[in-house]
């Protein structure tokens, strides 16, 4: 230990003498590490960490809606959501869970006031985000309050008897100043005032990564949060109406998941058999039983962030350690070209009697000095960079919030920073720690200069140049992979939507906080149309139940007039209910017969228009008009008659194959709508417009909450924010890395032009010109240039694969990514090889023969 003492001594004295090296040194180290440190800790708030409870290995997942399972009660497969009904079915029956929950879905944001419920003081208005909970939330997760009290199973008995809220920790310090008076406090939301009983432990954001709420509400007050909605009861003869859960439960102690998912499906499967009825048919039922509940572990909860961005994260992080390699390779170069001007110092150590180990160990000593430093930098660098990534990551438009994340380092975080580093300290210095110590006395001690000569001065720049090979290819890896994400995200931003967006506005309306229900609500949205129709600047105006680009969609099982389904096939198809002219107003072309207009309104016969892929899919060149086609949901059958065929369309994604689609009247409904989406078609300037539509809302209904009206470009703009996400990091990643590849080339040109001025001397005085010694190092630069492509060619092609889920348009090989990334990288490495070649060709001829 005292030796290693001293070693830390004399290193830190050897790195204050040489500021500017150090200097260069350990900010290329910072890049490198804190690029590092900043991905992995958005992957690990996204991906790796789990919930902030007691125990989250117990936890499983019954549902989980970013797994794309079935959330309609018809489907087969793997369910996303829950009923609150089969919720208290499953919470009842099952055997192999000591708790069960469930909560919303989705946070609700709703304004609130907040006050004391004994003052008549003002209060201030607020914009919270609420999660509905069963009474078994906190105590299935273990948490513990922070001051106060939680829910508890009681609370689930009363139907809109339990008027309480339990604030996040957060909540209580950002709107409360940690104010401990909190208790007994009131936020109202709609005409509902909760007091507030509890808050919540520092750190505990809910079970949702990605979703933090301010407060929890009981779930049985659902009516209070969404008012004129009923989601909580069975609906009379239909199944599975209202399906908004997500539900997580505790494993019995002795109970394995495997186990716990055997025992959950067999009470699943005896519900549905319960409500499936007498009068379904058999493929009915068959469909019906195939559902299942597909148990999850649940120790990192459900996510709203991991479809979206775990791939794209783990990409970023296996490109940020390519940068970090870089930078390890260029420190590398400069403890190479620092040992060579050291030589003399250890040869002199070596003579009187030090070993090579304890030579090496020295150096050793350096590197980890200059790995901590740079750690410490990087660590720095990477606070400040979590905050731009999480601005990134978060949605661009101003009506969606940050996304709630907690990139606060934790102990993973700062084990991986430490693990990098060490890991850093081994690549970048024992390489050079072992070249420059293998050194020969003699002509080292002989010569008057510190340069290098002999056999071993020799090997070393091959080792330097080694390394500036091994940065060009990595860099070119980096760069042909951020030219494919920007390609791809420019062959997305070409894609036809199949309607004109521009002076498109949409924004939903939802009936039922103004006490709409079924034909009054018909009634109310056809009033609001009609009013909308006549607001100035508005060129048409229609709606739909599932708007564009609002991730809305309905689906059904159909029967369709003329086609039989291959054995096991059971046909299903998007549907859309649209108003009168829906179609002319968005702008999606009609190919064959007409659209729904207003004559298709009312009770009659039901008309409907299908996409080109459902008259492919199931019509082929017959024709569609007059056909006839079922929708064959259990206890509600509907027939209606193909009156026309509209061109494909983009409805949720620019990336989405076209799904089979069939167009029924808003107005003639298949079944009950609470909201409609409408679709504006402006003439004047959107927002003037908006200001008049809002208007039109509140002077209808002043109880209906204010509409949020979106572009059609904002709304597909957003649609590209993971693409843009990942192709401007990428993009920053290429850049960094070919930055500090053009460096490594330009410190070891200078080191070899250093090396070789008496050489280039002796050159021009037997009269080689400027020019000549110009292309001498030019020739060296773009050689090393030209190996380090051909190295990082098959790498980037063997890449190309592992990153083709993620691309849009682009083959195997993308031609234009690779000649614009090799292109760009030949441009800079030869400014970093032209500035040294200068120097040299400067050289003058007697100074540099009396350099010996």
């Amino acid at each position: 230990m005292g030796a290693f003492l001293q070693d830390i001594r004399y290193g830190v004295r050897m790195l204050v003498k040489n500021p500017g090296f150090t200097a260069i040194a350990v900010l290329t180290l910072a890049l490198g590490l804190g690029a590092n440190t900043a991905i992995f800790s958005v992957l690990d708030s996204v991906l790796l960490r789990t919930l902030p409870v007691a125990h989250p290995e117990q936890l499983v997942l019954l549902t989980d809606p970013d797994s794309h399972g079935s959330s309609f009660g018809s489907e087969g497969g793997d369910r996303s959501l829950l009923a609150y009904s089969e919720f208290q079915y499953l919470r009842d029956h099952n055997e192999v869970f000591s708790s069960i929950f469930a909560s919303d879905s989705e946070l609700a944001k709703r304004p609130a006031t907040i006050g004391r419920s004994s003052s008549g003081a003002a209060r201030a208005e607020e914009t919270v985000r609420v999660r509905l909970a069963s009474g078994d939330y906190f105590s299935t997760l273990q948490v513990k309050p922070a001051m106060g009290r939680l829910f508890t199973p009681e609370m689930d008995q009363v139907r809109s008897g339990a008027p309480f809220a339990v604030a996040s920790f957060a909540f209580w310090k950002q709107r409360f100043n940690l104010d401990p008076a909190i208790l007994g406090k009131t936020i109202q939301i709609h005409q509902t005032s909760f007091e507030i009983i509890g808050v919540a432990p520092s750190g505990f954001f809910g079970e949702t990564t990605g979703e933090a709420a301010d407060v929890w509400i009981p779930i049985t007050m659902q009516d209070a949060i969404y008012p004129g909605r009923d989601l909580l009861s069975p609906s009379s003869g239909e199944v599975n109406k209202h399906i908004w859960l997500q539900v997580i439960a505790r494993l019995k102690p002795g109970i394995t998941q495997d186990q716990a998912k055997a025992g959950i499906n067999v009470v699943f499967q005896r519900m549905i058999e319960s409500n499936i009825g007498l009068t379904a048919s058999a493929a009915e039922r068959k469909e019906f039983l195939s559902q299942r509940i597909n148990l999850q572990a649940g120790a990192r909860g459900p996510s709203t962030l991991q479809e979206a961005y775990g791939q794209p994260l783990k990409v970023l992080m296996a490109l940020v350690g390519f940068v970090l390699l870089i930078a390890c390779a260029n420190v590398a170069n400069l403890l190479l070209a620092r040992g060579a001007a050291r030589q003399k110092e250890f040869a002199v150590r070596l003579a009187i009697g030090a070993g090579r180990r304890r030579l090496i160990r020295q150096l050793l000593s350096e590197s980890l000095l200059l790995a901590f430093a740079g750690a410490a930098a990087g660590i720095l660098l990477a606070q400040w960079a979590d905050t731009l990534l999480l601005q990134m990551v978060s949605r661009a438009s101003a009506e969606q919030e940050a996304i709630q994340i907690n990139l606060r380092p934790d102990a993973r975080v700062l084990a991986f920073a430490i693990g990098v580093t060490v890991l850093s300290v081994i690549l970048f210095g024992l390489i050079p720690a072992l070249r420059v110590t293998r050194v020969d006395l003699s002509p080292i001690l002989k010569s008057s200069a510190g340069g290098t000569t002999g056999e071993a001065g020799n090997r070393r720049p091959s080792a330097g140049k080694m390394l500036v090979i091994a940065q060009v290819a990595i860099s070119l890896i980096l760069l042909v992979a951020a030219g494919l994400f920007v390609h791809s995200l420019s062959k997305l931003s070409e894609v036809n939507l199949g309607y004109h967006a521009e002076n498109l506005i949409l924004f939903q309306v939802d009936g039922a906080p103004g006490g709409y229900k079924g034909p009054a609500n018909l009634r109310f949205q056809q009033e609001l149309l009609e009013k909308f129709s006549k607001v100035p600047g508005v060129h048409a105006a229609t709606l739909s139940s599932d708007g564009l680009f609002s991730h809305s969609e309905s689906a059904d099982p159909v029967r369709v007039e003329g086609y039989t389904p291959k054995s096991g096939e059971s046909p299903n198809t998007r549907m859309d209910h649209v108003g009168p002219q829906y179609f002319s107003t968005v702008g999606i072309p009609i190919l064959i017969g007409r659209e729904i207009g207003p004559q298709d309104s009312g009770n009659g016969p039901r008309a409907a228009v299908i996409n080109q892929e459902f008259a492919r899919r199931f019509l082929g060149d017959t024709n569609p008009i007059g056909k006839k086609v079922l929708d064959v949901y259990p206890g509600n059958p509907q027939e209606m008659e193909i009156v026309g065929v509209a061109a494909d369309a983009k409805y949720n994604s620019l990336r989405e194959k076209t799904p089979t689609r069939i167009y029924a009247p808003y107005f003639n409904p298949m079944w009950e709508h609470s909201y409609a989406f409408y679709e504006i078609r402006t003439q004047a300037d959107p927002a003037s417009v908006s200001a008049m539509l809002r208007n039109v809302v509140q002077e209808t209904n002043s109880e209906l909450p204010p509409i949020e009206i979106k572009t059609m470009p904002s709304l597909v703009d957003d649609s590209l924010h993971t693409d843009r996400f990942i192709a401007r990091l990428a993009g920053v990643f290429g850049f960094l890395a070919m930055l500090l590849a053009s460096i490594g080339l330009y410190g070891i040109m200078s080191y070899t032009v250093a090396r070789r001025t008496r050489d280039i001397g002796i050159r021009m005085t037997l009269g080689a010109q400027p020019g000549g010694v110009l292309w001498l190092v030019l020739r060296e630069t773009l050689l090393l240039v030209l190996v380090g492509v051909a190295v990082g060619l098959p790498v980037a092609f063997a890449g190309t694969r592992l990153l083709k889920s993620m691309l849009f348009g682009l083959g195997l090989v993308d031609p234009v990514a690779i000649v614009v990334s090799t292109m760009a990288l030949a441009a800079v490495a030869a400014l970093a090889g032209f500035l040294p070649a200068r120097r040299a060709m400067r050289v003058d001829p007697m100074i540099a023969l009396r350099y010996e």
